[in-house]
Order: structure tokens, then C-alpha cells, then sequence
């Protein structure tokens, strides 16, 4: 049997220690970014050579659940060398943290098992927590300590949820609910759970938090919590409702469809008055999460006896252009987090953009990409992301749905369109932080967020392996 999965989980935990240990003789940041990027590569690469398709005990290998793996693995590279420019100080537990983070993503990658699934997701968000506050500025703080409640609160929701499921079906394996009959405690569980884990999707009416905390944050940090982290939460809802709920799925698509229309809605009506960057961008994070839980609505729809397109056929194309969408998303949207280290201030406002093309047009050129990507413009992964949600909804009968996500994406444009006008058009004398470790990592975001824009064949493997 091929261990190749098992080692890249052991390689992230023993890379973790080798990091502490690295600290004790030389806190080098430099060092330790460079280190704990490898030992990301390595563990990328041994999912990437591992084989599909077999289960030990409660995890389970195969292409979708390692597709999920890659994205968990890029979403953390992602903010390796952005965080040498805001966090200050004991590198070695910054970096050790990250790859313990990491390992606790793939394990809820690589299980259906409901315990595991909690288990490692709260070991994700209690690392969170400190890297949140790890500056130990004001703003750190407050925001780790309002991210630390709500996100309290979530998780108890989450038990309550887990402990109905259990009641329901006697079991924690998600595969073994097939053949369960509707019970009210299943609905019960059904409500916990979309709460518990709308908190951390940021999911209207349970988002302010992630307003507060992404803004308060450092900046890679904000990148991952907005990234990596909610599609953390974004994957472990998908296994849940797809798997668990079979018979509960009507509720599953009312319950999506008000809730992905209130949250983009709310989303990116709220970001058109906002002048603080970091909450403009925490507001569109609201809004994509929005566009993504549509995906949600689509399977439960896909299972009302008046449809006579075959399930299997738009349940697939809707889990496709989630993974797809999940992958653009990271870069996209992380990419937004990352540029904010080009300004040298806490507390980031539109204006502080200004002149930014007249002393990097690179760097304003990669910022205008991630605002063209999120908007939605042809030639960037955003528009295909977005093309291939709103055909999957079409096509699975709900083009109303796909007509207001339409719409939403037209307001996103006004205050997309004036963080550019602002990098582009304003003339100032401020100025930016052009270092190597800030342009070099926002230039490679940018060239990925155009290469997503043409790869359209990935998502033709994508429906090949969206099965659950």
C-alpha cells in the first residue's frame, strides 16, 4: 500500500518541531520561511504522488478529498514570505504554528468521520486564535478576542449539531447515512450545524466578527483567515449537508438559497460605503462566501422530485465549480491581503493607495488583477470561477438565483473599480513598501490568478472527480 498521504501529514509535524528547534539557535526569519516553505513543497508534492482510492480506518484517499489537500498546502505557501514583512519577533513558533495548522486542514481533508472533522478543525481555529494576536498590538488583540468568542459560540453549536446527528443515526461515519429515515432530531442537527459552521464561514447574519478580526489581524494573517480557513469550514459543510442530510435536502435548499442571497447582498452593499481597505476586502470575502454556499442551494434543489434532469449530472457540475471556485479564491482574495503590505501603516484607508502606480507599476498592475479576478472580468480566474457557478446553477434549473449572484457581481464593481482608480488615476507622495518579499510574492499571486483565467480545462477534470 502507498503511504505517500500519511507521510506528507508526518512530514508537516515533524517540520513543525525541526522549526522550534531551528529557533533556539538562530531565530532567523529568513531561514525559517525558506524551511518551512520546503517542507509545504514536500508535503504538496507527496499528496500530489499518493494513491487514490483506499481507507484506513477513518480517513479516506482519493482524488477529491486530495484536491482539497493541495489547496489547504497552497493557501498556507501562500503567506509564508508575506509574514516575514508583519509579524515581529519568534519566528520559529510563527512558523512552527503554520505547519501544525496545515497538518490539522489535511486531516479534515482526508476524513468523513464527524469527530475527526471537529477535532481538527478546532485544532486549526485555537492556532488561529494565537496567530491572530501574535503581534500583541491593541488591534491584534481585540480582534484575536472577538474572533475567539464568536468563534466559541460556533463550536457550540457545532457540538449541539454533531450530538443531534448522532442521536438521528447512531453514527459518526457520513457514509453510513444513506439509508437513514427524516427524523426531527436530524433537522435539528441540520439548523446547529449551518449555524456553528456559518460563524466561520462568515455567512450572513454570523459575519461582523470577521469584519473586526481580518481588519484587525496582520495582513498574512487576514489573507489566511479569509482564505485557507474558510474554505476550511467551506469543505467540511459541503461533506456534511452532501453526505449527511439526504433526506433533509429541501430544507438544505431553502435555507442556502435566502442565506447566499442575504450574504452577498449584504456583502458587497456594505463594502460601497467602507474607506478602510482591510474591511472593504473583509466585506467582499462576506460576498464571495455568498456566491459559494449557492452551491449548497444547488444540491438540495438537485433532489426535488419535479426535476427531470438526471441528479447526478448537476450535482457534479455544482461541486465542480466549488472546487474551482475554492482554488481561485485562495489567490484572488488572498492576493488582496497580501498587496496591503505594500503600505507601511496599521490602519490602511483607500487613499493611502494613491500614487501607488507611479512607484511600482507592477505592483499596482497585481493589485488591479485581484480587484478584475474578484469583480469577475474575462481573462482572470475570477470570471471563470464565476462563469462556471452561474452555468452550474442555470443548467440545475435555478437561473433565478444565478441572475441575483449576476447582479450582486455588477455592484461589486463600483468599489473594485475605485480601489483601482485610486492605485491608478490619485497622485500622492506617499509612500510603499517595495521590498523583494513584498512585490515578488504579489507579482506570483497575480501571474496565477491570470493563469486560472485560461486554464479552463481544469474544470473538465474537476467534474471527473467530483464525487463524494
Amino acid at each position: 500500500m502507498n503511504y505517500e498521504y500519511f507521510y506528507s501529514i508526518i512530514v508537516l509535524g515533524i517540520s513543525g518541531f525541526i522549526s522550534l528547534a531551528i529557533g533556539i539557535k538562530n531565530n532567523n526569519k529568513k531561514i525559517l520561511a525558506g524551511f518551512t516553505s520546503l517542507a509545504l513543497i514536500v508535503s504538496f508534492l507527496l499528496v500530489l504522488a499518493g494513491t487514490k482510492n483506499y481507507n484506513i480506518l477513518t480517513m479516506s484517499f482519493n482524488s477529491f478529498d486530495s484536491y482539497w489537500a493541495l489547496i489547504f498546502i497552497a493557501s498556507t505557501l501562500l503567506i509564508i514570505v508575506p509574514a516575514m514583512n508583519d509579524i515581529k519577533g519568534r519566528y520559529d513558533v510563527f512558523y512552527a504554528l503554520t505547519l501544525f495548522m496545515t497538518l490539522s486542514m489535511l486531516i479534515a481533508a482526508f476524513t468523513y468521520n464527524l469527530i475527526v472533522l471537529f477535532v481538527s478543525f478546532e485544532g486549526v481555529s485555537v492556532i488561529t486564535y494565537v496567530l491572530v494576536a501574535f503581534n500583541r498590538t491593541r488591534r491584534n488583540l481585540e480582534g484575536s478576542l472577538k474572533y475567539f468568542i464568536i468563534s466559541t459560540l460556533g463550536t457550540s453549536f457545532n457540538i449541539l449539531g454533531i450530538s443531534f446527528f448522532y442521536l438521528a443515526t447512531k453514527t459518526f461515519d457520513l457514509f453510513s447515512v444513506g439509508k437513514i429515515f427524516y427524523s426531527e432530531g436530524l433537522l435539528l442537527a441540520l439548523v446547529f450545524i449551518i449555524i456553528g459552521f456559518g460563524f466561520k464561514l462568515a455567512i450572513f447574519p454570523m459575519q461582523q466578527w470577521a469584519i473586526d478580526t481580518y481588519d484587525g489581524a496582520p495582513n498574512s494573517i487576514s489573507a489566511f483567515l479569509s482564505t485557507g480557513g474558510k474554505i476550511l469550514a467551506y469543505m467540511i459543510l459541503l461533506k456534511i449537508l452532501y453526505l449527511g442530510f439526504v433526506h433533509d435536502y429541501n430544507y438544505v435548499f431553502y435555507f442556502f438559497s435566502i442565506l447566499g442571497i442575504l450574504t452577498m447582498t449584504y456583502g458587497n452593499l456594505s463594502a460601497l460605503s467602507q474607506n478602510n481597505l482591510k474591511r472593504i476586502f473583509a466585506y467582499s470575502s462576506v460576498a464571495q462566501a455568498g456566491y459559494m454556499v449557492l452551491v449548497f442551494a444547488l444540491i438540495g434543489f438537485s433532489y426535488f422530485p419535479a426535476n427531470v434532469i438526471p441528479k447526478s449530472t448537476f450535482i457534479r457540475f455544482g461541486i465542480a465549480s466549488a472546487m474551482f471556485y475554492a482554488v481561485v479564491y485562495i489567490f484572488m482574495q488572498g492576493g488582496a491581503y497580501i498587496a496591503m503590505n505594500l503600505i507601511k501603516k496599521d490602519k490602511i484607508m483607500i487613499e493611502d493607495l494613491d500614487g501607488l502606480s507611479k512607484k511600482s507599476r507592477l505592483s499596482a498592475f497585481s493589485l488591479w488583477i485581484f480587484m478584475l479576478s474578484l469583480t469577475g472580468i474575462p481573462l482572470t480566474g475570477g470570471f471563470l470561477a464565476k462563469y462556471f457557478l452561474f452555468f452550474s446553477l442555470i443548467v440545475g434549473g435555478l437561473w433565478w438565483l444565478a441572475v441575483i449572484a449576476i447582479l450582486n457581481s455588477v455592484i461589486s464593481v463600483f468599489y473594485y473599480f475605485r480601489i483601482i482608480l485610486n492605485s491608478y488615476v490619485s497622485e500622492s507622495d506617499n509612500e510603499f513598501n517595495l521590498a523583494p518579499s513584498v512585490k515578488y510574492p504579489l507579482f506570483a499571486t497575480a501571474a496565477i490568478t491570470i493563469a486560472l483565467g485560461v486554464l479552463f480545462f481544469i474544470y473538465t477534470y474537476l467534474i471527473g472527480i467530483a464525487a463524494i
